[in-house]
């Protein structure tokens, strides 16, 4: 069994035919790939409040995953160089 921090490959798997570098969201495991980061320190800042997060409803209505958009991503990068 894997350890909950850690990303297996399922986990990086889906169905769109939109490449991950061209997307506007990603789920956090999925940020820290495009942006080559550790995602232990993705989910810790978003644990943290310094990473915004959104939760687009599924279908029925109810919270579907957790996504990062680019536009959270990219302020969260440039706040940690200044």
């Amino acid at each position: 069994m894997m350890g909950g921090q850690t990303i297996s490959n399922g986990a990086l798997k889906d169905s769109s035919r939109v490449p991950l570098g061209e997307r506007l969201a990603w789920t956090p495991a999925q940020a820290a790939q495009v942006y080559s980061l550790d995602y232990k320190g993705v989910l810790w800042a978003i644990n943290n409040g310094d990473l915004d997060t959104f939760r687009p409803p599924y279908r029925d209505g109810r919270p579907g995953k957790r996504k990062v958009t680019r536009a959270a991503m990219d302020r969260w990068i440039k706040s940690m160089e200044e």
